[in-house]
């Protein structure tokens, strides 16, 4: 369902035209602020109405989205910027960068989430509601699970760690007020606790997984190892030329968008050095064309004569 209707989203709006990685990240982000914005009307109109302290602190929780969603943008604009003298290799690493702060702001919602739904356990507070409330709630449940969706099919599709992340805050508030339902509906049955207790659970959820995208990102900004499937596709293309005995030191830097790969091939010591200069842009071309996006630079080393 929602790869199809990525799939006409993408047509509508045309996010394939251009930099197809920047308009994917400025599309979440905008459709992310315009339908947070809508729902935080609603549900603090209602919090108003029904004069609901939860509600209206729920509300705001949804407001806080469109801070999450606004660092996509910004990191999708930093990393798209173009390469220059102090960041020769682009800045595409910067998105994983604003991963971890979206990252922290989830691990921070997970505490306070953790804090209120305990203080809930211990003292429980009755929670008046109607049937038009929860249908409205249950709408946004709707429509937040639709956002999470949308932001991480498009995260997939262009492997975008803040993408991800902003998913996850999407599920975090759709979660926080199906609990709001929740507990409007327990109470009605004398169960005071259980929403508490819920809650607790998932806020350690969200704050896990808030930890697991910092991880994910830090490993990659230290310098992660290459795919070993990647690896093994470079050095299968590279030995399928003729003289080249051996290939090694296969050397793979993810810039997030620009790759930068460095081979060693070995050649017979008595080729022609304009032989072995255009076999090392023979064995360029093809990883190149095996590996979109990528810039080879092949290292040619004589075979020794004892081996």
């Amino acid at each position: 369902m929602s790869n199809k209707l990525v799939d006409k989203l993408t047509v509508l709006f045309r996010l394939e035209k251009g930099n197809r990685i920047r308009n994917y990240g400025y599309f979440e982000g905008i459709l992310s602020i315009v339908i947070n914005v809508i729902l935080f009307v609603f549900k603090f109109a209602f919090g108003l109405m029904l004069r609901s302290v939860s509600l209206l602190a729920e509300s705001f929780h949804t407001l806080s989205d469109v801070v999450t969603s606004s660092i996509v943008i910004l990191g999708f604009k930093v990393s798209s910027k173009p390469p220059d003298e102090k960041h020769p290799f682009g800045h595409g690493r910067a998105e994983r960068v604003f991963s971890i702060v979206i990252a922290l702001i989830l691990i921070v919602v997970g505490i306070e989430f953790f804090i209120n739904s305990f203080r809930r356990f211990l003292n429980p507070v009755p929670i008046s509601g109607n049937i038009m409330v929860i249908l409205v709630l249950i709408l946004s449940i709707g429509a937040k699970e639709l956002l999470a969706n949308i932001s991480f099919n498009l995260g997939e599709r262009i492997n975008s760690a803040s993408l991800r992340a902003d998913a996850w805050h999407h599920r975090t508030d759709s979660i926080a007020t199906a609990l709001v339902v929740l507990g409007f509906v327990l109470f009605r049955f004398g169960l005071y606790r259980v929403d508490g207790i819920i809650g607790m659970a998932v806020s350690v959820l969200i704050a896990f997984t808030g930890i697991s995208i910092i991880r994910k990102a830090g490993s990659f900004l230290v310098g992660e190892a290459p795919d070993s499937v990647l690896v093994n596709k470079i050095r299968n293309t590279a030995s399928g030329f003729d003289g080249i005995d051996d290939v090694h030191h296969i050397h793979v830097h993810d810039y997030a968008g620009q790759l930068e790969v460095t081979i060693h091939v070995r050649l017979k010591g008595d080729t022609h050095l304009a032989d072995a200069h255009h076999r090392a842009s023979e064995v360029e071309r093809a990883v190149k064309k095996c590996v979109p996006g990528a810039e080879v630079t092949v290292h040619v080393e004589p075979i020794s004569s004892d081996e």
